[in-house]
């Protein structure tokens, strides 16, 4: 865990300007996925230079969106703190509330400059999928999206306790969580051995930026990279869901993520099954 990459000093100020590795990672995962994306776009016929435009739009609506998402959800830690809302750099966002105003940023886009939406997106997603990769190695350093405490598995890893700058315990999340529920005390030093839920996303949605960009190239129509990830995805992030430690269950069973996840699994299959059905029976009958 390191909250702060670097700091860059100022001399004549005494003092320094800190780079959060949260954010950092965000901007990684950005150029990344974008540089990918540009790569693709060109291959496909459709002008670069548009799909960085659309990329600057869809991570400023992503971050927004992730961002009140995740505030909905924990609305009870930020409604005495409204300051804090704004403290993106602390990490604190929710995929699929970035995914939902970036579709939205898409639709506006793409209609606006007339580019084939189906298209666009298709070659979007495997670049979506790696740059949630990269953004997890940014929660991995942040501490943030813990997982469960698990003693018994070899590669398992603790947390460390954390002070501010007046000596006052204020990290790190799985420290402070595990301490609120009596399971350490201000002596330790670490956390509880806990699932590194933040590497095993980010391996996992590697595989994914690769199974996507395989498929892309067979898809029988625009739209069906989409559906893929819209399957696979939802079944990466509900197993994470089951093996996080630090979102709230509603009614008992399942968080708002893992709520979400069954929806769009059962939707996206639902339409790449049919889409496939369809040209399935144009080529028996061709």
């Amino acid at each position: 865990m390191r909250k702060i990459l670097l700091e860059i000093p100022l001399p004549f100020f005494q003092k320094s300007i800190p780079i959060y590795s949260y954010g950092f990672m965000l901007m990684v995962a950005f150029l990344v996925a974008i540089t990918i994306a540009r790569w693709r776009a060109k291959k496909e016929g459709i002008d670069p230079n548009k799909i960085t435009d659309l990329g600057i739009y869809l991570v400023c609506a992503g971050i927004l969106g992730a961002r009140l998402f995740f505030i909905i959800q924990f609305y009870k830690e930020y409604k005495y703190s409204l300051l804090s809302i704004f403290k993106i750099y602390e990490g604190g966002l929710v995929y699929y509330g970035g995914l939902f105003a970036g579709i939205v940023t898409l639709l506006v886009y793409v209609k606006k400059h007339h580019l084939p939406f189906l298209k666009t997106i298709d070659l979007l997603m495997p670049s979506a999928a790696l740059g949630l990769g990269f953004g997890r190695i940014g929660c991995f350093l942040n501490g943030c999206c813990f997982g469960k405490v698990a003693a018994y598995i070899p590669w398992a890893i603790q947390f460390p306790k954390t002070l501010d700058k007046t000596g006052m315990v204020d990290g790190s999340p799985a420290f402070i969580h595990q301490y609120e529920l009596g399971l350490v005390s201000l002596s330790d030093t670490h956390s509880l051995p806990i699932h590194p839920t933040q590497l095993y996303s980010f391996l996992a949605d590697v595989a994914l930026f690769f199974i996507l960009s395989a498929f892309l190239r067979y898809r029988k129509k625009d739209g069906e990279v989409l559906l893929l990830f819209g399957i696979l995805y939802p079944v990466i992030r509900f197993s994470m869901e089951s093996l996080r430690n630090d979102t709230p269950l509603f009614f008992g069973l399942f968080t708002i993520a893992q709520i979400i996840s069954i929806g769009m699994f059962v939707v996206s299959v639902s339409l790449f099954t049919i889409i496939r059905l369809k040209s399935t029976g144009k080529e028996v009958r061709g």
